[in-house]
């Protein structure tokens, strides 16, 4: 019992001391959306972009993925390795990912130094962004653990590329789904992020998801747009839109590419290493 106490009164401290910073960011970010250029992108928080990847690509891409594929989280090679979500979260628990993925894949590193992704943000931010990751993203069929619609982050603005491997033809495929223009809302935000904070002071352990990123009022599945799209197809998102994996994916498996971008003028040179205190110690390095 005592414990308990030191550990929820070390929660709530360490929750008193964001709390004003977080609830200015969101304000803040709100701001600079309104003062970013006016065009598709901006005003949705997202942007479909057919034929990225040509279908035999997508095809090797999977066969790449397959091939490292395990039950739990271990180290590829250098800075690449599988993440398994169970490891991590209390959500998502049938979701696998190869993080760094560059470094183990000739053409996914030519992508990576091109810039391409970058100009296609650039190109309609009017900012200059920096690409941290590639990964090749497994979300196996689920219809228990799916995380709800969240953010994200709280504040500060981050961006993705989703790049459909498989076709998502139907919700079955668990299509990224949206709620365009959401990154613009500021009192439904918040009132999520209170009702949030409160849930992380309570319950927020090491292997909980950040519960102040989760959206749960105000917000529903009518306003959703599931995103189905053919293999090949990018998605490029401001993850500040609420946003989720489809809940009912029963379907198939769905492989993606999912880039990690920030803008430059966040990027302190930090390494990418998003779930890596996962990797069991002690596993066996597999030579790319």
């Amino acid at each position: 019992m005592l414990r308990r106490f030191k550990q929820f009164n070390q929660r709530l401290r360490r929750e008193l001391a964001v709390f004003k910073p977080e609830i200015i960011g969101i304000i803040n970010d709100r701001k600079e959306y309104q003062r970013q250029p006016q065009n598709l992108f901006t005003e949705q928080g997202y942007e479909v972009i057919p034929d990225f990847l040509d279908k035999q690509e997508c095809d090797r891409l999977i066969k790449v993925a397959d091939s490292y594929i395990n039950n739990q989280s271990y180290v590829i090679a250098g800075d690449c390795y599988l993440l398994c979500r169970k490891d991590i979260h209390d959500v998502d628990l049938d979701v696998q990912q190869i993080m760094n993925a560059q470094e183990i894949d000739d053409q996914l590193a030519q992508l990576f130094n091109s810039h391409i992704i970058e100009d296609i943000f650039e190109a309609r931010i009017g900012e200059r962004v920096v690409l941290r990751n590639i990964s090749i993203k497994i979300d196996n069929p689920d219809t228990n653990s799916k995380r709800g619609y969240h953010t994200d982050t709280v504040t500060k603005t981050v961006y993705k590329v989703f790049i459909y491997l498989t076709d998502v033809n139907e919700c079955g495929n668990g299509p990224y789904t949206v709620i365009p223009g959401s990154h613009r809302h500021t009192y439904r935000r918040i009132i999520n992020y209170f009702y949030g904070w409160i849930k992380q002071v309570l319950y927020g352990s090491k292997h909980s998801r950040n519960y102040k990123e989760d959206i749960q009022l105000l917000y529903s599945d009518r306003q959703g747009v599931p995103l189905l799209a053919k293999a090949g197809t990018m998605i490029i998102s401001n993850q500040q839109i609420v946003h989720k994996g489809w809940h009912q994916q029963d379907k198939s498996t769905r492989y993606a590419l999912v880039c990690y971008v920030i803008p430059a003028k966040d990027y302190r040179g930090q390494r990418f290493s998003f779930g890596r205190t996962a990797l069991q110690k002690g596993v066996e390095v597999i030579s790319s």
